[in-house]
């Protein structure tokens, strides 16, 4: 009926979108970095856009008074009907920024939790955490599926797990603040997982991933790490074609 494609291979630079992940430490520049974008909307959940130049959206619960009568809306609520919106394309934005990834996911458990009519996923452990795993999940690749060049998601960075070697020493874990099955889905949905770095005084984007540091990318290239600049991530595509 007209709904399948061409056969025929598409070359890989048709591939328009750029979908990252950024996590680091707190005040390390992940925000500025996604300031520096085409035409970025900032999804905020912190407020800390003070030294960003992009319009913002405060993600938070929005309570009104009608008299003496609270209406409450959820900031979950209220993040699914920005992506509404977004959906209608009646904007001039190109780059659509989350920042945080981990506040938006405890705003969903909230929302669960408001829905179900529970206080914790321990209430109903037979089905709680799927149920917020699955809103949260099928709500992120609703939005990463929308028709907009670049997306970037924020997180901090999570140092308080340490992992036991063969040798029987700790190590520390590097990875997103985000739960560990929530994060695994996740990566599946961007191009590459990047790790705020700092070294000698200068930025830089890590892709590594081992054993400790949580990263990755599935874009075509050899390098393990970029300045930190919107022009080197450019180039990182331009090199994958």
């Amino acid at each position: 009926m007209g709904l399948l494609p061409d056969n025929k291979r598409k070359e890989v630079n048709e591939v328009k979108q750029k979908k990252l992940w950024v996590y680091g430490g707190t005040m390390t520049g992940k925000t500025t970095f996604a300031d520096k974008f085409p035409d970025p909307l900032m999804l905020n959940t912190d407020g800390n856009t003070k030294f960003v130049t992009a319009p913002s959206i405060l993600i938070k619960d929005q309570v009104k008074m009608t008299g003496r009568i609270k209406n409450e809306k959820l900031a979950w609520t209220y993040f699914k009907e920005v992506i509404d919106e977004l959906e209608e394309k009646n904007n001039s934005f190109k780059t659509i920024v989350v920042d945080l990834v981990e506040d938006l996911y405890e705003y969903c458990r909230l929302f669960i939790y408001d829905r179900e009519k529970i206080t914790h996923e321990s209430d109903n452990p037979f089905k709680a955490w799927d149920m917020v795993t699955a809103e949260f999940l099928n709500t992120m690749q609703r939005l990463l599926n929308l028709d907009y060049e670049n997306f970037i998601l924020i997180s901090h960075e999570d140092l308080s797990r340490d992992i036991t070697k063969q040798s029987g020493s700790n190590i520390t874990q590097i990875k997103p603040n985000l739960r560990d099955k929530v994060a695994i889905k996740l990566v599946g949905m961007v191009d590459a997982v990047g790790r705020l770095v700092i070294e000698e005084d200068k930025r830089y984007l890590s892709f590594k991933t081992d054993n400790v540091t949580f990263g990755g990318k599935r874009i075509p290239i050899n390098v393990d790490k970029i300045p930190l600049e919107y022009e080197e991530v450019e180039k990182l595509y331009n090199v994958s074609k």
